[in-house]
């Protein structure tokens, strides 16, 4: 196994330094790219209504995680990331400390040829998202980083500097190193998050996915890993999908899970724009309500007159929530590009889709067999929400 996970990282730094050298910025292949300093802004505010009195005697509407964020490209492959909280509190705005939720600067590459597609990531800050190129199923069950740092606890994001490498063969095989040297707060030097080879296959209405090797281990703060694999069948019906999960690394429980996506619709619409959520304990509604948003860089939501078409960017932007329901990370992969993106001169217009509720996942340190009050006690339930994006560029004759 340790002889396995030396040849994947040597693959893999060979990877890198092959992308780097095959990138050219305006050809598919490339790093998706929107222009110098262009980007976009939001404000908002969470709230949490419980359904009954807990124990301490508190009901009512609890309004909390104030955040500002913002995502600004800098040059071809590189941009900078930014969620500010107004506190550290984890259920009121009584102060104004501000801390910083997400903070990282990020280097990207792809590189496609007929065989399959290189990726790679390179961050520095601090992260509480861990899945790049694109999150395949089996990440649907991933734990999302808790509040424990808002209960007086240590550090609960990936601080440091973080390496992602990914490489996708097209017959459905394919390979994955995540390694991360800490820091800003959370010591332990360089480590290994995850490194495993994968398979993902469709057969027609069905899909399989399994991973075998270096996995992330469900202990908070995040950031073990243990031997072991995991698997994913689902099935795939107009747009919908379910699906269940097995996962057994050494030394750790048994866990299993059941997942259901979902299409765009007026509901998961409606569920998406709020980050609606419910939590157990304690009990209620959670919700991240928008209040404003902007955008960088002169970036237009109209084509302007006499533009011609000459590029576009194709993007998906999705945050994760799961404990106490409190959305606290954002990432826009960067899914294709053609054409010309990175004159200056290009007006670029975006054109977004409504937040839907993407996908919910349940997750049980338990098996299936041990019956479902037994599972049910113990689950954690994973959601996704997200927000197709397409910036398209043109080109205006003077």
């Amino acid at each position: 196994m340790r002889r396995i996970r030396i040849g994947l990282v040597c693959l893999f730094l060979l990877g890198w330094a092959g992308m780097v050298q095959a990138a050219e910025p305006q050809k598919p292949e490339a790093q998706p790219y929107i222009g110098a300093w262009r980007g976009t802004w939001d404000l908002s505010v969470g709230a949490f209504l419980r359904d009954r009195t807990d124990s301490n005697g508190v009901s009512g509407v609890t309004v909390r995680n104030l955040q500002w964020r913002a995502d600004v490209d800098l040059t071809p492959g590189m941009r900078w990331h930014t969620i500010v909280r107004s506190n550290s509190q984890l259920d009121n705005l009584a102060s104004w400390q501000p801390i910083f939720d997400e903070n990282f600067l990020e280097a990207y590459r792809f590189h496609h040829d007929r065989s399959g597609t290189w990726s790679g990531s390179l961050r520095l800050g601090k992260m509480r998202y861990l899945r790049f190129p694109y999150p395949d199923d089996i990440a649907l069950f991933d734990t999302v980083p808790s509040t424990g740092d808002l209960k007086g606890g240590p550090p609960f994001s990936y601080n440091g500097a973080m390496m992602v490498l990914d490489y996708a063969h097209r017959s459905g095989f394919g390979g994955h190193v995540t390694g991360m040297n800490w820091g800003f707060g959370r010591d332990g030097g360089f480590a290994v998050l995850e490194d495993y080879v994968y398979f993902r296959h469709d057969m027609v209405a069905l899909h399989l996915e399994a991973r075998y090797g270096g996995l992330q281990a469900r202990v908070q703060p995040l950031g073990d890993k243990a031997n072991g694999y995991n698997l994913y069948f689902g099935t795939k019906w107009k747009g919908y999908q379910a699906g269940v999960f097995f996962e057994k690394l050494e030394g750790r429980p048994q866990f299993t899970g059941v997942m259901l996506s979902f299409t765009p619709t007026a509901v998961t619409r409606a569920l998406g724009s709020v980050a609606f959520d419910w939590d157990r304990n304690p009990s209620g509604f959670a919700v991240q309500v928008p209040l404003l948003n902007g955008r960088f860089g002169g970036i237009r939501s109209e084509v302007p007159e006499g533009g011609v078409l000459v590029g576009e960017v194709l993007a998906e932007r999705l945050r994760t929530y799961c404990s106490n329901g409190q959305v606290r990370n954002y990432y826009e992969h960067r899914l294709s590009a053609w054409g010309e993106t990175a004159d200056p001169a290009l007006v670029v217009v975006m054109k977004v889709d409504p937040w839907y509720l993407q996908a919910e996942a349940v997750v049980s340190p338990h098996p299936f067999s041990d019956g479902f009050t037994t599972w049910d006690a113990d689950r954690t339930g994973p959601a996704q929400i997200s927000q197709p994006v397409r910036y398209r560029f043109y080109r205006v004759k003077r």
